[in-house]
């Protein structure tokens, strides 16, 4: 089994041993000079503190800084697809470093972006200082920013995190907007519910998942309602009770119900929030519209409704997808509530496949019979119930509730905060995600691919050897999590070339009469390391000691090679004092 990292939460809580009130500044990349003394609470996001930055090279350039929440999952992809470049409608990334971070008492990811010298539009709509129109909606808003989503979609898929206080004026005449950072945490992790397409808003942040570019353009229309009212429409609103209002009658009526819309944006933004994804409007249809193109209405249908409601919990339910929701919520209540023949007389007169009755009372039966097994548990059952229900809907166990692209944060997340991650884990090995894919019928290309990761993830989850396991997993599907082994978590290690640096430094403080190499270390080099390490792997788990210790001083002499790494003295004499005389 993994090993219990409960006893440390680099994600949310620093020890207060490790912090330290130190604002002498940070150099990144020999470069720029962050100003830890001068934070930008402005510029901040909800994962990641803005400090003010110089660029050593060029005092001219206005920059700043972003850092990550060390532990945090960051998209290292999306950096390094954009560093560096210049895209209309996108804030320039313009370099990054996990350094060493006094203040936390370990290293994190350092992101340096271009500053907007307009800074962040909230605060003039807020004021008044800018009113925005219908058409700065269209043509100053829509028109770049659908440029700038088609381009990082291209590259490396959706943005993830668009809201209004992540919108900045790149010019100090506001004329030029630009989305902001969306590369300190997970896809969809900083947004409130309201931004997030229905079903990616039922989840945990962590859980929401990459989605796809439908994803943007909902939250883009969401945005744009808030710069047009000045306020944020549902502040008052309880975000759980929301959830189960916008399934009963959609996300755009119960955002817009009470707040007037520009008669011109109506129809555009209706369409762009369209619940379906299959329908909303997506690059070609926004763009018509800016360009003043003819745009298809698209035809809007209501959500599916029983004729008469079932009560449960004092709350009356007129669809499977809310039932669904609640279900999950109260588990041990919804599987009493098949005991009344109510329920199965309101199942049938669905107006939907009156088959899934046979199909929970089957699930319900076989539990009789795995009473001391996790698949006769109450969330078991309610998690395969709720699929059957409502399939497009994201995935619920017990406090869990994610879309499958959305696991690998979820379990990077939950290892970082509470140690071992047995309920995602059970997750997979239980066959609740494989239930998830079978409930979709025909499946997408993409959803396909993704059925296709995760049944070689359970094979890899079944093997216990070093290399394998939950820690290659956690890994493979969260390339932007930092290597987690006790010795160098606090390295915050993303990119493998450093790795053995990290070891060297700290072999002077470990224990030598252990491997260098944990579970932790010998998955992230499997999982990072681009050339064939299976054989060393496989020597390194024999039970024979002489064979494990050869299997890691071969493993760790091939990564100096191919890592052209320097020498590694503390290490080696740890290695050396394994092997014996």
């Amino acid at each position: 089994p993994p090993p219990n990292h409960a006893d440390r939460d680099p994600i949310s809580s620093p020890s207060a041993s490790q912090e330290t009130t130190t604002n002498e500044p940070i150099l990144i990349r020999d470069r720029y000079l962050v100003d830890l003394g001068t934070p930008i609470p402005e510029l901040s996001q909800p994962s990641a503190k803005a400090y003010a930055a110089e660029d050593r090279r060029d005092l001219s350039r206005k920059i700043y800084a972003l850092t990550c929440t060390p532990g945090m999952p960051v998209r290292i992809e999306t950096i390094k697809a954009i560093q560096g470049r210049q895209y209309r409608g996108i804030l320039p990334l313009v370099d990054w470093e996990v350094s060493s971070w006094p203040p936390l008492g370990q290293s994190t990811p350092v992101i340096i972006y271009e500053r907007p010298l307009g800074g962040c539009i909230v605060p003039h709509t807020q004021h008044r200082e800018a009113r925005i129109t219908a058409h700065d909606i269209c043509h100053k808003f829509a028109d770049p920013l659908i440029d700038g989503l088609q381009v990082i979609n291209e590259l490396v898929g959706p943005h993830r995190a668009i809201r209004p206080e992540n919108l900045y004026y790149l010019d100090e005449n506001m004329e030029e907007v630009v989305l902001g950072p969306n590369v300190t945490a997970p896809p969809g992790f900083d947004q409130a519910p309201s931004f997030e397409t229905i079903y990616r808003a039922m989840c945990i942040p962590e859980g929401r998942g990459l989605g796809d570019f439908s994803d943007d353009i909902f939250a883009l229309a969401v945005t744009f309602i808030h710069f047009i009212v000045g306020y944020d429409p549902l502040a008052k609103q309880n975000e759980d009770d929301l959830i189960f209002k916008r399934l009963e009658n959609g996300s755009y009526y119960n955002i817009c119900s009470n707040i007037q819309i520009p008669l011109e944006l109506i129809e555009p933004l209706q369409n762009m929030m369209l619940d379906d994804p299959t329908e909303r409007w997506g690059a070609k249809e926004i763009i018509d519209w800016v360009t003043e193109q003819i745009t298809n209405p698209v035809e809007i249908f209501s959500p599916k409704k029983a004729k008469a409601p079932f009560l449960f919990r004092n709350r009356q339910h007129f669809s499977f997808s809310t039932l669904a929701l609640h279900f999950a919520q109260q588990p041990q209540d919804a599987i009493r509530a098949f005991d009344n023949e109510n329920l199965h007389t309101w199942i049938k007169r669905y107006p939907s496949n009156p088959k899934i009755l046979d199909s929970i009372t089957k699930l319900l039966q076989e539990a009789k019979t795995k009473t001391d097994s996790l698949r006769g548990s109450d969330a078991y059952l309610v998690s395969l119930i709720s699929i059957l229900l409502d399939p497009g809907a994201p995935i619920h166990y017990k406090d869990l509730t994610f879309m499958p692209d959305g696991f690998g944060a979820v379990l990077a997340i939950y290892w970082s905060r509470r140690g071992i991650p047995q309920d995602p884990a059970h997750v997979l090995s239980q066959d609740i995600l494989a239930n998830w894919f079978t409930a979709q019928g025909p499946l997408t290309s993409r959803l396909a691919e993704q059925q296709e990761a995760f049944a070689k993830l359970k094979i890899i989850l079944s093997n216990n050897a070093l290399g394998y396991g939950l820690e290659r997993i956690v890994y493979e599907l969260s390339p932007g999590f930092p290597c987690q082994s006790r010795m160098v978590v606090k390295a915050n290690l993303i990119d493998i070339k450093y790795l053995l640096p990290a070891m060297e430094e700290a072999a002077s403080s470990e224990d030598t009469t252990a491997s260098p190499i944990d579970r932790d270390i010998a998955a992230f080099i499997a999982t990072h390391f681009r050339e064939a390490v299976e054989p060393h792997l496989k020597a390194l788990a024999s039970e024979k000691r002489d064979t494990s210790v050869i299997g890691m001083l071969s493993l760790l002499a091939f990564l100096q090679w191919k890592l052209d790494a320097p020498l590694m003295l503390a290490l080696s004499s740890w290695v050396g004092g394994l092997l014996g005389p």
